[in-house]
């Protein structure tokens, strides 16, 4: 076990805001990153983690190197989202596996946390490696690749299993690069992002968001669409099959170049 020195870091607001699906809370929390189990937990400033991953990887992992001061001052913009950075202080964005974070957003589509993470977690269980017992990995596109369809079924994802298993199949045999969007800009990594089968614009937005670190990105579901009507609605006139774009490039403008911090905010805010 080591420590580590934090400041304006929450660990229980980060795991637990609904961007993560495989971390569970019991006296500390327990998630696998890089193939590696985790046991985390926190006092004050100092954060305690067992793992055989070396302490630059939980740093940039939890964004620990992100300047959150500059973050907080660039999108507190009026009262309500200050009083939501007080509320809800030291909440991080992830910077998530781009896979394991495609396959758990596409799992997403019109379905609950709650049935989210249970469905991943039964794939894991079913095609990924038990690093722990009752502890397994998420399983890889090479893996996926080579799954029938009935034998999704176990997994529980409905019309989302076939959409898993083709884009499983597209990363395996490199017909798609997931990982070279890292190196595009916002729009372009967007633009790729749904080509794929079961990917629109808020899938798009959340792996660009949580997996490659493009803090421009403002995903909007019926959550965040709901109470940026209740704050700022004033602002979106355009035709309401647009909205939700209309509501992104508002918040670009509005809250600046780190506006997918106030997403986050906004979102927890949204499902207490």
């Amino acid at each position: 076990m080591y420590r580590i020195r934090t400041k304006d870091f929450n660990l229980d607001h980060t795991l637990s805001c609904g961007q993560v699906f495989r971390w569970e809370r019991n006296d500390q929390w327990t998630g696998i990153v890089n193939g590696a189990v985790i046991h985390a937990k926190q006092d004050n400033d100092e954060l305690f983690i067992e793992s055989s991953l070396p302490k630059d990887t939980i740093i940039d992992y939890f964004r620990l190197d992100d300047d959150i001061g500059k973050i907080y001052a660039s999108i507190n913009c009026d009262e309500k989202i200050a009083s939501l950075i007080n509320k809800y202080r030291g909440l991080r964005l992830i910077r998530q596996d781009p896979w394991e974070c495609l396959v758990s957003y596409i799992c997403s589509s019109n379905n609950t946390i709650r049935n989210i993470s249970n469905s991943i977690k039964r794939m894991c269980e079913c095609f990924g490696n038990e690093i722990e017992k009752g502890i397994y990995s998420f399983p890889v596109p090479k893996v996926l690749a080579d799954v029938e369809l009935c034998d999704m079924v176990q997994c529980r994802l409905g019309f989302r299993s076939p959409r898993v298993l083709k884009i499983a199949n597209m990363v395996a045999n490199r017909e798609f690069d997931l990982y070279g969007i890292k190196d595009l800009s916002y729009m372009k990594g967007r633009q790729e992002l749904v080509k794929l089968e079961g990917v629109g614009n808020k899938i798009a937005d959340c792996v660009l968001l949580f997996a490659f670190g493009k803090l421009e990105s403002f995903p909007v579901d019926t959550h965040i669409e709901q109470i940026m009507e209740r704050y700022y609605g004033f602002n979106f006139k355009g035709a309401k099959s647009k909205k939700r774009d209309e509501i992104a490039d508002f918040a670009r403008i509005y809250f600046g170049e780190f506006c997918g911090y106030a997403q986050e905010y906004l979102y927890l805010e949204n499902r207490e």
